[in-house]
């Protein structure tokens, strides 16, 4: 009646850093490197780091470099001064501060750059309307100028979402439709979900009963691995792709909700074999 098919995929779930290098103008760095024995400015003009809201402080670095000038070849220490500038949602001590926490750094004898580290603050992010913070280099001394094209570095602070929904459920799952109908329409059981890093998890039975303690065992011979799922859990939305069941391809079910409840910690999903339609809406209480 039904063939076996089995499918088991791993998703991965990777942070995001970007940073977008300047886009020089050639006449603006030609007259700054030859009216002064050095230049210095920010490597990049715009940086979007995005950091997990787990409640950890989160270390981020850009240079300050040495672009060159008419004495280039051997330069002193430059201490180059920089400021935040006023259009900056972001807050100092609140959303972030510097790690050597003054608003100066300094390139070193005959090197090229200095790093200018940041500790962001990641409870503080706003994931839905990031923050931004603005610097703007003053000055630098040992007769050392600012690009004036590399004076200004603006960071958008974005957030991706902790996921931590690993742990024991109580489980109910009405039945819109499988083979036995109306026997066996809902169903409580007991259920982990088991966390896999980065939002990735698993539920071995995905069905909420029906193919490990239900009518599908003695009929179809389902057992423990017959509905074995993977999620991810993404800032409250649950999704899945490329998953199964013992004969087809599960999906979301269409018009179902499948989410976290931010308030109660109560899990939302709904499902639907495509193969034979079987589906059910599981409601997952922490115990």
């Amino acid at each position: 009646m039904k063939t076996i098919k089995y499918i088991l995929i791993t998703i991965l779930s990777t942070g995001l850093m970007v940073s977008c290098n300047i886009d020089d103008d050639p006449q603006q760095l030609e007259a700054d490197l030859a009216a002064t024995p050095f230049v210095v400015g920010f490597n990049n003009s715009e940086a979007a780091p995005a950091f997990l809201t787990d409640g950890a402080v989160n270390t981020f670095s850009e240079n300050i470099v040495l672009l060159g000038g008419n004495d280039f070849s051997n330069n002193p220490n430059i201490t180059v001064n920089f400021e935040v500038d006023p259009n900056s949602t972001a807050i100092a001590g609140t959303d972030f501060d510097f790690v050597n926490s003054t608003q100066s750094i300094t390139i070193e004898e005959n090197r090229e750059y200095a790093a200018l580290d940041i500790n962001f603050y990641s409870e503080n992010i706003n994931i839905d309307n990031p923050k931004v913070l603005i610097l703007n280099i003053t000055s630098a001394d040992n007769n050392a100028a600012v690009g004036t094209q590399f004076q200004t570095l603006t960071i958008t602070i974005n957030g991706i979402c902790f996921s931590d929904i690993g742990g024991l459920y109580s489980v109910t799952t009405t039945y819109g439709y499988h083979d036995f109908l109306p026997d066996f329409s809902t169903h409580t059981m007991d259920v982990e979900i088991e966390d896999l890093g980065d939002g990735l998890y698993n539920v071995t039975d995905f069905s909420g009963g029906l193919y490990t303690v239900g009518p599908y065992v003695a009929a179809y011979g389902t057992g423990p691995t017959s509905f074995d799922v993977e999620f991810i859990e993404n800032c409250g939305d649950i999704s899945w792709t490329g998953q199964t069941d013992q004969w087809g391809t599960v999906i979301p079910l269409s018009g179902g909700v499948n989410s976290v409840n931010p308030n109660t910690g109560v899990i939302t999903i709904s499902w639907f074999c495509e193969a034979y339609t079987e589906n059910g809406v599981s409601v997952y209480t922490p115990l």
